[in-house]
């Protein structure tokens, strides 16, 4: 774009001169932008590629929720939500969908925070959705999940908490983070298998063909499950 904009402006009048120049300052900080960016393996794009997935499955889990409180009323009746505390005139203002979004966020805050695979399983626990993960794609969501935090909350600086999360980083406070194209394909691989096995423990609960759903997907063996972790990183019995 640069080269362009130089060549047009080798015939262009004054005024349309002066525009050209200006957009040519624009280009090339844009080139050297995308330059950088080929050289050093796309880092930029799989930073956002992997805000974005992890963002696309929080809201496809929440939607997943919402559905069932607003088609299965008696879910209210668990003790979980029986102790969410909500304000009367926040409550009433809303409509259907809304209330039980609400009441899912208030249960999300009420259970603390939670990071990784943790962040699903506390509420899928209250859904009787929730179940083992595999463990390898346990620790690549709990990467994932802390290297998400910093690219938007640190301007892809590594703070400690991911320092101490993910000590086989080699990572040290205020080093960049970047996603790497072979990163970016293992966190995608495990963000779809967690999707997959969230959908199937759904299947079951409605009675619904599981083995033909992977099939569907093109998955022709069954997903390998293992114990998950409990907060402190030790196993659960199931």
């Amino acid at each position: 774009m640069p080269n362009i904009f130089t060549a047009l402006m080798s015939g262009a009048g004054e005024e349309e001169h002066a525009r050209l120049s200006s957009n040519l300052e624009e280009a090339k900080k844009e080139a050297e932008l995308a330059e950088k960016e080929c050289k050093e393996g796309f880092p930029l794009l799989h930073g956002h590629a992997l805000v974005a997935m992890w963002g696309a499955l929080e809201t496809a889990i929440e939607d997943m929720l919402v559905g069932i409180l607003l088609n299965e009323p008696t879910v209210l009746k668990k003790d979980a939500f029986a102790k969410v505390k909500v304000t009367l005139s926040d409550f009433e203002t809303k409509d259907k969908e809304e209330r039980m979004r609400f009441l899912l966020q208030e249960l999300g805050r009420s259970l603390g925070r939670k990071n990784g695979v943790d962040a699903f399983e506390s509420l899928l626990e209250h859904f009787d959705l929730s179940g083992p993960v595999d463990e390898k794609d346990r620790k690549l969501m709990w990467e994932t999940n802390h290297i998400r935090n910093v690219i938007v909350h640190r301007a892809s600086c590594a703070d400690r908490r991911l320092v101490e999360a993910c000590p086989w980083l080699g990572l040290k406070i205020s080093d960049p983070v970047t996603v790497s194209h072979e990163q970016l394909g293992a966190f995608a691989i495990a963000l779809c298998q967690y999707a997959t096995t969230v959908t199937l423990r759904l299947g079951k609960r409605y009675d619904v063909d599981t083995d033909a759903l992977l099939r569907a997907v093109g998955i022709t063996e069954p997903l390998p499950l293992s114990k998950p972790l409990n907060s402190k990183g030790k196993s659960k019995s199931h």
